[in-house]
């Protein structure tokens, strides 16, 4: 195979990175497979496979292409941090004929009846029972995909070719007996804990994420988790708008589980708090009020499980918490917040690490400083030290840190 040396306007590519053939994605979702030609003038000049130039404006790019020009094509970082990001969620235009209804059922192992009618997008496949139609939900999923392939540089190649399953539940026998499956499949792994809990809070949640046996992802080519909807009489209307904001806070949540590898592979402190604010941000952002409830199960010998939520008003935590900081009513402490998990949450807590995740995609610096971040998550399999996670965004101290969010929150663009 014959190998094109380029050279950029401002720098060379080594041999490997200037063949590397790659998926570039502009802010409205539109892709193309091309390499690397040359940077000049605030524009990417890509060659296809045919050959042929396709020149892009470097604004008009992912800040995962952007991030990719600085580490590869020597590009400067304010392109990371002069271009404003919009909502990449609503920006994207979704091709809704990608979306199609399969013939053939999804089938768990002969110990079941369970059976699954299957859609299948881009990048999920959606299996219902019931009644509830999946189209809302499969452009919410992709939606919600496009916008972590537009933030984070390893999210599309580290996903490849396989899909998500996502269930769609509302016919009830069938959701009971989907929660029997899963307590013997992690039984039969040794995890009793973990089967206790399920089959504890199994009923009373709207949402869990459950693994798929070996001969189900091999089947179907998909990823072990996927993500269980239990739509409850009364709930329906969540499930018929593309950001209903249950589904989108618990799908935000998977997406990002995946993307730094899944909560029993990495260190727990931070974790929780990272990746719950991140659902809830995107949850409000999205559906403009949350409506989820958390559950927790940690004592296996009781009947009780406790519910944690935010404030009561799932559309002014903002105000709320707001007023309360201005007040000395609740005092933001960064270290303290990324020690807390599920069982140590009220609703100032909650609100608390919703508001960090605000903060954390407030502007296009800060951003980019959480894509690094996640980055490097996904990299060492824990959660940066506090002073580390300070200096990414640019501060000294963890103080530093603290008090531009404190300052943040007091301000009216905490919203």
């Amino acid at each position: 195979m014959k190998t094109l040396l380029v050279t950029l306007a401002l720098g060379t590519l080594s041999l490997a990175q200037a063949a590397e053939m790659r998926v570039w994605t502009s802010r409205k979702g539109s892709t193309i497979e091309a390499k690397l030609s040359r940077v000049s003038d605030g524009k990417a000049v890509l060659v296809t496979a045919d050959p042929k130039e396709i020149t892009v404006p470097v604004k008009d790019l992912s800040l995962a292409d952007r991030q990719h020009l600085v580490e590869y094509a020597d590009q400067p970082k304010d392109i990371l941090t002069g271009i404003e990001m919009g909502v990449p969620e609503e920006d994207v235009r979704i091709d809704k004929g990608q979306f199609k209804k399969l013939e053939e059922q999804l089938v768990f192992d002969e110990d079941t009846e369970l059976m699954f009618d299957l859609m299948e997008s881009d990048h999920f496949l959606i299996a219902t029972a019931g009644k509830t139609r999946p189209n809302a939900v499969a452009e919410m999923a992709e939606r919600l995909w496009h916008g972590m392939a537009f933030q984070h540089m390893n999210f599309r190649e580290d996903w490849g070719d396989k899909r998500m399953v996502i269930f769609i539940v509302d016919d009830e026998d069938t959701h009971e007996e989907l929660g029997k499956w899963y307590v013997r499949y992690l039984e039969g792994r040794g995890l009793e804990g973990d089967a206790a809990r399920i089959a504890q809070t199994w009923e009373r949640s709207s949402g869990s994420a459950i693994s798929l046996s070996n001969d189900m992802q091999e089947t179907y080519n998909v990823f072990a988790r996927s993500r269980v909807f239990h739509v409850r009489e009364g709930t329906e209307r969540g499930y018929k708008k593309v950001f209903g904001p249950f589904p989108t806070n618990c799908l935000a949540k998977s997406l990002l589980n995946k993307q730094l590898g899944g909560v029993s592979n990495i260190s727990p402190k931070g974790y929780f708090a990272i990746t719950t604010g991140h659902a809830y941000y995107k949850e409000i952002l999205l559906a403009d009020r949350s409506e989820t409830t958390l559950l927790d199960a940690s004592d296996y010998d009781s009947d009780e499980i406790a519910n944690a939520r935010g404030f009561q008003d799932g559309t002014s935590w903002a105000k709320t918490l707001r007023k309360m900081v201005r007040g000395d009513k609740v005092q933001l402490d960064f270290e303290k917040m990324l020690t807390w998990d599920v069982s140590q949450l009220t609703p100032e807590r909650l609100v608390t690490i919703y508001s960090f995740a605000y903060y954390m995609n407030s502007t296009p610096e800060r951003v980019s400083a959480f894509a690094e971040m996640v980055r490097r998550i996904e990299s060492n399999k824990q959660v940066p030290e506090t002073i580390e996670i300070a200096k990414i965004f640019g501060f000294e101290s963890v103080e530093e840190l603290q008090n531009d969010w404190i300052e943040f929150v007091k301000s009216t663009k905490f919203k």
